[in-house]
């Protein structure tokens, strides 16, 4: 049986209006800057190059991402004014999808810097304890992220650097070819792109444009 509960409605408008996947996209663009990262950092380029190839591409798809959204997303669902409870959720959401970009950026830098500066980024630490904290500091927003958002599928997302690091630091695949930098961080990105590209197709396929006539009247085109 449907739920009338209001709570429950509003709720199922939600997940309707944000079924999209771009956020999964997203979270592409974000492997793929640490992908693109883990390339400038092959060619013995300055720590700046690498942390500014990250935060690029990782800030440009939020830029791209909001661009889609505004342009082919919002014309199919039109402008939905949620309760005051569900609004501070958003602004929340808002400020730990900054804090996902930032963890990411701010761990690529931690480690260009210690490479740089001849320190141990996490002391020391076995790499097992490392992996762990770092697992936890990547996790923790986006799970967070997750849970608000209504969106599980974002655990998913969040994994994939889990796995990409573990890769990394724990296995230190990068001594059996430097290429394992881009290689994790690329088949994530791949991952990703894979699962939010045809969501988005479908969702445009299945949702019209919603436009309005001369009588003010909206109706589908």
């Amino acid at each position: 049986m449907t739920s009338l509960r209001l709570h429950d409605i509003e709720r199922l408008n939600w997940r309707m209006t944000r079924r999209d996947g771009l956020l999964d996209i997203l979270f592409g663009f974000m492997l793929l800057g640490a992908c693109a990262s883990a390339f400038a950092g092959l060619w013995e380029t300055p720590d700046w190059v690498r942390i500014l190839s990250l935060a690029a591409i990782q800030f440009g798809g939020v830029g791209i991402i909001a661009l889609m959204r505004k342009r082919m997303v919002v014309p199919r669902t039109g402008h939905v004014k949620f309760a005051a409870r569900r609004t501070r959720r958003i602004r929340f959401m808002r400020i730990l999808l900054g804090v996902c970009v930032g963890v990411t950026i701010g761990l690529v830098a931690l480690t260009a810097l210690s490479r740089h500066l001849d320190f141990a980024f996490m002391g020391d630490t076995s790499a097992l304890a490392a992996w762990g904290i770092i697992s936890l500091v990547i996790m923790v927003p986006i799970g967070a992220l997750a849970y608000f958002r209504d969106y599980p599928r974002l655990l998913l997302h969040g994994s994939l650097f889990v796995v990409a690091m573990f890769c990394l630091v724990v296995l230190d695949l990068e001594k059996l070819t430097p290429y394992a930098g881009p290689l994790v961080f690329g088949i994530g990105s791949l991952i990703s792109f894979s699962i939010g590209i045809p969501i988005f197709l479908h969702f445009l396929r299945s949702m019209p444009r919603i436009a309005t006539d001369n009588l003010g009247g909206p109706h589908e085109q």
